[in-house]
C-alpha cells in the first residue's frame, strides 16, 4: 500500500514539478512572483479542449495550447511586466494580479465555470504487480515530466540561450553590458514558464479527466508556490524535488488520514516547514538564482 501511495504520488508531482520550474524560472531571473502564471497556462489548457471539441486532432490541439501559453506568457511580459519591472515589488504584484483576474474571466465569459472533461483520445491500461496497480497513463505523465524538465535543464547548461539567462539571473546591467539582449531573453523565459505550464496542466486534466476555471489558481498559484517554498525560492532543483515532495506528501496524506483533509494537513505541514526552514531545502541556490 505504500508503495502504491509512493507511485501515485511521483507521479502528480512530476505534473507540479513542470508547473513549479516556469515559477521558479521567472523568480531566478527577477526575484519576481508572476501571480498570472497559473491563469495563464489555464487559458491555454481550455484552448485545447475548446479545439478537441470542435473536432481537432489531439495532437495540434495540444501543440496549439502550448504555443498560447507560450505567446501568452511572453505577452503578459511585456505589456504587463516589463514597464514596471524597477518599480519595486508592490507594483508588479498588482500588474501580475490584475492579469490573473483578465485571464480566469475571459476563461467564465467563453467557457462558464463548468467542469469539463478532458478527453486526448488517449486510454490506458493498468499494469498489476503483486498487490499494486500502475496505470501506464501514470508511467506516461512521469516520464513526459522527466523529459521535459531535462530538455530544460540540458538547454540552460548547453545552450546560448540558457546561458544568456543565467548571466541575467546574476546581475541584469552587467548581462546587459555583455552582449545579452536582455528583453528579449527574459521574455523567452516567460514564454517557456507558460509553455511548460500548459503541458502540466494538460497532464494533470488527463490524470484526473476533469478541467475547470480554478485549475490555474489551484495548479499555477498554489501547488507550484508551496513547491518552491518547499525546494527553495529561485532554484531549478529545489523546484523539481519540492514539486515531488508536495506529490508525495498529498498521496500519503489521503491515502493514511483522508482525502477531506488532505489540503488542512498539508498546509498545516508546510507552516511547520517554513519555521523551521524558511529557505527551503536548497537556500544557497537563492543566492545564485539558477
Amino acid at each position: 500500500m505504500l508503495l502504491q501511495h509512493m507511485i501515485n504520488g511521483l507521479s502528480i508531482g512530476s505534473v507540479y514539478a513542470l508547473i513549479a520550474i516556469g515559477y521558479n524560472m521567472v523568480y531566478g531571473i527577477l526575484e519576481l512572483l508572476n501571480f498570472a502564471h497559473g491563469d495563464v497556462y489555464a487559458l491555454g489548457c481550455f484552448v485545447v479542449l475548446g479545439l478537441i471539441t470542435a473536432g481537432i486532432n489531439p495532437i495540434p490541439a495540444v501543440a496549439a495550447g502550448v504555443a498560447a501559453g507560450y505567446l501568452l506568457n511572453m505577452l503578459v511580459e511585456r505589456f504587463a511586466y516589463r514597464p514596471v519591472r524597477f518599480s519595486g515589488r508592490v507594483t508588479p504584484t498588482i500588474s501580475a494580479v490584475g492579469v490573473a483576474y483578465i485571464m480566469r474571466n475571459l476563461i467564465l465569459k467563453v467557457w462558464g465555470p463548468e467542469t469539463y472533461p478532458l478527453r486526448l483520445g488517449f486510454r490506458g491500461t493498468r499494469i498489476y504487480l503483486g498487490g499494486i496497480v500502475i496505470g501506464t497513463l501514470q508511467i506516461y505523465i512521469f516520464f513526459a515530466a522527466v523529459f521535459f524538465m531535462l530538455l530544460i535543464t540540458i538547454m540552460l547548461k548547453k545552450t546560448k540561450i540558457g546561458q544568456g539567462i543565467v548571466a541575467i539571473s546574476q546581475s541584469i546591467p552587467t548581462a546587459a553590458l555583455l552582449g545579452v539582449p536582455v528583453n528579449r531573453t527574459i521574455s523567452i523565459v516567460y514564454g517557456i514558464g507558460g509553455a511548460l505550464g500548459v503541458i502540466g496542466g494538460i497532464l494533470f486534466c488527463m490524470y484526473y479527466d476533469t478541467i475547470f476555471v480554478g485549475i490555474g489558481f489551484a495548479l499555477g498559484t498554489i501547488k507550484a508556490w508551496m513547491a518552491s517554498i518547499i525546494g527553495g525560492v529561485g532554484s531549478l532543483k529545489g523546484a523539481i524535488i519540492g514539486a515531488m515532495i508536495l506529490g508525495l506528501m498529498e498521496s500519503l496524506v489521503a491515502g493514511y488520514v483522508s482525502t477531506l483533509y488532505k489540503d488542512a494537513v498539508i498546509w498545516l505541514a508546510l507552516i511547520m516547514f517554513i519555521l523551521i526552514k524558511p529557505q527551503g531545502f536548497f537556500p544557497s541556490q537563492i543566492a545564485e538564482k539558477i
